[in-house]
């Protein structure tokens, strides 16, 4: 499925940090899905945002929300299932090609 992302926000799960989504698939409907891991790591910087701690407050979240709104809400994504649960990912470099006239 390919969509959208509406609206993003961080939550924490057995203390841990997640990104979840509401993405508007293509076919009208939303859904909820998790942005995985390592995209996470690739758009928060954990050093810069937690330093070396292993443990931080809730009220890093308020720092959170306002980058991944900028950075991740009216993206286009893929959303797939993996187990019980969605999760979506933004689209890779592979299918781009670089060129002297890209038009659209």
């Amino acid at each position: 499925m390919k969509g959208r992302v509406i609206e993003v926000k961080p939550v924490v799960k057995a203390g841990k940090l997640k990104i979840v989504g509401s993405i508007r698939i293509d076919n009208g409907g939303i859904e909820e899905a998790f942005l995985p891991d390592r995209e996470v790591s690739s758009i928060l910087p954990r050093f810069i945002l937690a330093g070396d701690k292993k443990r931080v407050s809730l009220d890093l979240l308020y720092t959170i929300s306002p980058i991944i709104r900028q950075v991740i809400c009216g993206r286009k994504v893929r959303v797939w299932k993996y187990v019980d649960s969605l999760y979506f990912t933004f689209f890779s470099w592979k299918d781009v090609t670089f060129t002297e006239d890209p038009g659209e």
